[in-house]
């Protein structure tokens, strides 16, 4: 989310300029091979993701002094998906961000099979820096198997894909990830704006994407927006993300390939929020609004700790 992982969050009070089929385990790294990604872009890191287990992390995808968690987490991703095999799909994926994770300083990431069954793996990995975990993903994986129960989630109404308000990356306003990813806002207020909104809705994408939507660039898209509790708050505040659980209802090795330019829509609801913890779930649908994953977070919001 467009926090410091368990650091204060850096997002100043916004000013007039700021705008609101079949499972094959080399896919994600052959779309990257075929991609000659940019040097610095999500693509680029990815794929060296798949072929080292350390990593220096650029300074432009940081968020304070700190790397944005969604690149930590999809980072871990793409090290178990290269490892894994054909494990079958993503089905859920539990995210902790346990410390920060320094940009330009070296990173280094382990993954462990935790268990293997038939039809269902279990995957954990982590990201060490100076000695400490940064953070730490588990993975739960399935093959797809024959059931006499089938139920679909409803489309979502997401209307024309791309509309709103652009929120652009202003350099010491927005954290300095933001210029990787195009935003637009539909509902909701921006952060610290005393909103009485409770809910934000939008759209995005990668500014230099792969040429296949996969897995971990989801992953990373969906953590990318400020959590909705932010809105509600008069000035800038500490805050963290604590868990975040990833729910993939439509695997994307199980439909047509979505283009990587392609927009998402996001949509979130604070379901709780109280004595300095909220509680937010999210969809997040394709252009045609067929949901694709659940989010749902526990953010840590210390608006009062002078007091």
């Amino acid at each position: 989310m467009l926090t410091q992982s368990m650091q204060q969050c850096v997002l100043p009070r916004p000013s007039a300029g700021w705008r609101p089929g079949e499972y094959d385990g080399g896919f994600y790294a052959t779309t990257m091979l075929n991609m000659q990604p940019t040097p610095q872009s999500l693509p680029f890191y990815l794929q060296q993701a798949s072929e080292h287990d350390q990593l220096t992390i650029d300074p432009s995808w940081g968020q304070g002094r700190t790397t944005f968690g969604g690149m930590s987490a999809a980072l871990l991703l793409q090290r178990i998906l290269h490892q894994a095999g054909d494990c079958g799909p993503l089905r859920a994926l539990a995210v902790q961000f346990c410390g920060p994770l320094l940009c330009n300083q070296p990173s280094r990431m382990d993954v462990r099979d935790l268990r293997s069954g038939r039809s269902v793996s279990h995957w954990e990995a982590e990201l060490y820096q100076d000695g400490d975990v940064a953070t730490r993903v588990n993975a739960c994986f399935g093959q797809e198997r024959q059931s006499d129960i089938d139920i679909h989630s409803d489309k979502i109404d997401v209307g024309e894909p791309g509309a709103g308000q652009a929120m652009a990356y202003i350099k010491g306003l927005t954290p300095e990830f933001v210029q990787h990813i195009d935003f637009t806002y539909l509902e909701g207020g921006f952060p610290f704006s005393n909103s009485p909104h409770n809910h934000l809705k939008g759209w995005m994408r990668l500014k230099d994407p792969t040429e296949t939507l996969t897995t971990p660039v989801l992953v990373a898209l969906i953590d990318a927006w400020p959590p909705a509790l932010l809105q509600k708050l008069k000035q800038p505040a500490p805050c963290a993300s604590i868990s975040w659980n990833l729910e993939i209802i439509a695997p994307l090795e199980l439909q047509p390939a979505l283009s990587g330019e392609q927009w998402l829509y996001y949509e979130v609801e604070i379901r709780q929020a109280h004595h300095g913890y909220g509680h937010t779930e999210a969809r997040i649908a394709t252009a045609d609004g067929t949901v694709l994953a659940f989010s749902r977070q526990l953010v840590a919001v210390y608006d009062q700790r002078n007091k």
